[in-house]
């Protein structure tokens, strides 16, 4: 290796560990956020078929600026559209904490994944281990995020927020991006791989019923508040983020494709149980289980997407995987919100549990092939 490729390889470790940083470190977001936004809205007096209107445009807008930032991204370069989304979602943040709730809209941080995978992809030399790490420390993160509401009023943690965000932001803003795009261009090579994998949109609508209103869940049926949740979510979060650590042994040992099969199918069947339990502890045991089964292959999911996906197409091709996800997804806090709304706890996870099956059976049949 001469002295360049030295230098190439220097600049490269750094740019995987600020890459790996900057998307981690939104795990404190993900932890606070599933169990503080539906609360804190309805702090505000908002009732829950509202909450739930309100989660589904904000998965909706975010999916939108998706496709156009991460089109913008592949044509200009990703870093600064990485930037701008982050930005967005800062003064989304803003806007929470001087109560507007409609500020939720545009915290768009989750539209910037195609963006911060194609990075990482782009500077990585062993993908399954650097999104794997990403989603692991993400994870550990996400516990502390839990724990938030036990110490911190639910306002606070929305302005802790944004300076997350701003910490994520400077993170990205340090990386030498070495991809040189060209020309705008709209058309996929991909398609048809894209459009297999959009059979996970199934999985989209069903989530979206339950997850982002899963705390609500258990204040409706147990009378818990957010401080007595709390811990359960960090309990989940911290045993799925060692779990995350496994999945690329458990991958080599099986598969890509039977790891992900095999674990949906045991959280499918622990989501049928969980509206079934009668107390509090039982219901959070199988929580926890189910979370860490159905979510545990997350990075191994990923990085197959980003191998299927040409180096050019990589941003746009994952972020319109995500546009056709989020769409459905965006529907399910309205309607399982407004089914919680109509007193009816457990319908939409029995919804949630048969749209799982179809999509896990629709992969497996797309894909057992592929190695």
């Amino acid at each position: 290796m001469g002295l360049q490729g030295l230098k190439s390889w220097i600049i490269m470790r750094r740019d995987e560990k600020l890459l790996i940083a900057a998307m981690s470190v939104n795990g404190l977001i993900f932890g606070s956020s599933q169990l503080v936004n539906p609360l804190y809205l309805k702090d505000l007096g908002l009732n829950a078929a509202l909450i739930g209107l309100l989660i589904a445009g904000q998965m909706l807008i975010g999916s939108f600026l998706s496709i156009i930032f991460s089109t913008l991204g592949d044509a200009f370069g990703r870093k600064k559209f990485a930037i701008i989304n982050r930005s967005i979602s800062i003064v989304g943040f803003l806007l929470l904490f001087l109560k507007f709730p409609y500020g939720l809209l545009i915290v768009s941080l989750m539209s910037g994944g195609g963006l911060t995978g194609a990075l990482l992809a782009e500077k990585s030399l062993n993908l399954d281990k650097n999104m794997s790490l990403s989603y692991s420390i993400s994870t550990f993160l996400s516990v502390i995020g839990s724990l938030l509401p036990m110490f911190i009023k639910l306002r606070y943690i929305i302005l802790l927020n944004l300076f997350i965000v701003l910490i994520s932001l400077s993170l990205i803003s340090l990386i030498k991006e070495d991809y040189k795009g060209g020309k705008l261009d709209f058309r996929l090579k991909s398609f048809k791989n894209v459009m297999k994998l959009s059979f996970e949109s199934l999985v989209g609508l069903g989530a979206g019923l339950i997850l982002p209103i899963i705390s609500l869940w258990f204040y409706l049926k147990f009378a818990k508040t957010a401080a007595e949740i709390s811990p359960i979510f960090a309990i989940s979060n911290g045993i799925l983020a060692v779990s995350t650590l496994f999945s690329p042994k458990l991958s080599r040992h099986l598969g890509r494709v039977k790891t992900i099969v095999y674990t949906h199918i045991i959280g499918i069947i622990l989501l049928i149980l969980l509206p079934l339990a009668n107390s509090f502890y039982l219901a959070s045991l199988i929580f926890i289980l189910r979370n860490t089964f159905m979510n545990m292959t997350g990075p191994i999911f990923s990085s197959f997407v980003l191998n299927l996906i040409p180096y050019d197409e990589r941003a746009r091709g994952q972020s319109l995987i995500n546009l056709i996800d989020s769409i459905p997804r965006s529907f399910g806090p309205f309607i399982g919100g407004y089914l919680f709304y109509l007193g009816n706890l457990n319908l939409p996870f029995f919804i949630t549990a048969v749209l799982y099956t179809i999509s896990t059976i629709g992969f497996y049949l797309f894909f057992k092939d592929v190695k």
